[in-house]
């Protein structure tokens, strides 16, 4: 009984020298020289997010809407070249709408419109595993006033950078 316990235990140590040695270490090579705020630096400083956050620009939308208008293809069009040359830098499209419209309704059309610049952003190159979305619906206005310039403030899309 004795020598089939032992016999046991030793071929389960074998097993596992044999799964536990027999793995490659990983090599990871260092970035050597400088790199430039968030143009494919391995790492990404919270100086380059925040550099890249800065010159993002917000999209807006129409009352009721979801698709890209031409003045918010401009803006896309610049962000997509900004994201495009740093590869290392991902964004969360933030979907807001403005305090008109059920909470449902206004959660639903935060995502669609999140999604539509996701969408565009996808079209012009930039990796879609890069992106994500959420919605805010009308819980986080830009303008906190009831008129029609703060809605107009409130219809947006915000890129938010992450790593």
């Amino acid at each position: 009984m004795r020598t089939r316990l032992y016999m046991t235990a030793a071929v389960i140590m074998l097993l596992a020298f044999i799964l536990l040695g027999g793995c490659a270490k990983k090599i990871v090579k260092q970035n050597e020289g400088p790199t430039v705020p968030g143009f494919g630096a391995g790492q990404v400083s919270e100086a380059d997010m925040q550099g890249v956050q800065s010159t993002l620009r917000v999209i807006y939308f129409d009352f009721d809407k979801y698709g890209i208008s031409q003045e918010a293809q401009a803006a896309l069009q610049y962000n997509g070249e900004i994201l495009k040359r740093s590869p290392n830098i991902s964004v969360v499209a933030e979907g807001h709408c403005d305090e008109r419209g059920t909470a449902e309704y206004n959660l639903a059309l935060g995502e669609r419109r999140a999604g539509s610049v996701v969408e565009f952003l996808t079209s012009m190159g930039v990796a879609p595993n890069r992106m994500s979305t959420v919605s805010f619906g009308s819980e986080l206005p830009a303008d906190p006033a009831h008129n029609e310039a703060a809605w107009a403030k409130n219809r947006r899309v915000f890129l938010r950078v992450g790593k």
